[in-house]
């Protein structure tokens, strides 16, 4: 797949985007090159922000979101989040972590503000959400190496229930460690006071999802996210044949579940080792355009946004196209 952008000096991963009129904004995380790039969620980590027209050409634009200073709760880096259009304001929700050694793995939601998409203003009431009741998270690795979760916001309007729907990445709390990773929910009336509900996703078979997004198309709720192989309970890999590193998704006729696999599996692009964090961007009937970031390209670690290719949703299948 030929690379489309990256921030310079920079590398590029998780990103969200945004639409308005003509334009396309996406809203990245990016860092410093290390000499480990896979060690790069130890470093300063900020939200880069760029624009293109035709999904292919990218102009760069002024940082979105830096961390914050001194000790406060997101000094470290910003990890995944959202943006939302109200009443002619923005809305960005992200992930945030702490510098000391004792929170560093410790992950909490913030917000901020903008009247332009260009300048950013971090809500003075963050961190808005911080898992609790249902959800928990502390600052160690499980069993298979994985740190807990509370990020990668993602938001909608719900207009049956005429309120804002926030699907969180997230663990269950309990005795069980391993393999409890669910999608947690937050509602709000208003883009500014959330109240944590249930989860709408909550299988037992993953040990991680990540970057929810949320798709209502042809009578159905579309629920994808992206994993890793290994991710996988043993039990669950035997059952469907494998495990599959990449895009996923579920469906279900109420967004609030049950949720059933599509295609049978739930894998709709297992090249999870090239391109991550896929997502569906613009719509033409069945047919989206996605954008994931390329995570090795000629056997190197890319740093990049993917180019545009086809994600098509027809029921219970769901298939990828143009890669």
């Amino acid at each position: 797949m030929k690379e489309t952008y990256g921030p310079k000096g920079k590398l590029l991963w998780d990103s969200w985007f945004f639409q308005k009129g003509e334009d396309t904004h996406v809203f990245y995380l990016q860092a410093k090159p290390t000499d480990n790039p896979y060690l790069k969620h130890d470093v300063v980590v900020s939200i880069g922000h760029a624009v293109s027209k035709n999904l292919s050409e990218w102009t760069e634009l002024p940082v979105a979101l830096e961390p914050g200073r001194g000790g406060v709760w997101d000094n470290l880096a910003l990890w995944t989040g959202c943006v939302i259009e109200r009443d002619g304001k923005y809305f960005m929700f992200y992930t945030g972590r702490n510098s000391d050694s004792d929170k560093m793995w410790i992950q909490k939601i913030g917000a901020a503000e903008s009247l332009d998409l260009i300048h950013w203003k971090k809500d003075l009431k963050n961190p808005i959400l911080e898992a609790k009741e249902w959800y928990t998270i502390d600052n160690f690795k499980d069993k298979l190496g994985r740190i807990g979760a509370w990020r990668d916001p993602f938001v909608f309007y719900h207009k049956k229930s005429g309120q804002y729907c926030m699907t969180i990445s997230a663990k269950l709390s309990g005795k069980e460690k391993e393999y409890n990773a669910c999608v947690a929910l937050a509602v709000s009336p208003d883009l500014e006071s959330w109240k944590l509900e249930k989860p709408v996703f909550s299988p037992g078979i993953y040990d991680e999802i990540e970057c929810t997004q949320v798709i209502e198309h042809g009578g159905f709720w579309y629920l994808f996210f992206s994993t890793h192989d290994e991710n996988y309970k043993p039990e669950f890999a035997q059952k469907i044949g494998g495990r599959f590193d990449g895009l996923h998704c579920y469906f279900a006729k109420d967004f609030f579940g049950p949720y059933e696999p599509v295609n049978g599996n739930g894998v709709v692009l297992p090249d999870g080792e090239k391109i991550y964090g896929v997502r569906l961007v613009s719509v033409a009937g069945d047919d989206y355009a996605a954008i994931g970031w390329l995570r090795t390209e000629e056997g190197k670690y890319a740093g990049k946004l993917s180019a545009p290719f086809k994600i098509r949703i027809n029921g219970e299948k769901v298939s990828a196209t143009g890669i």
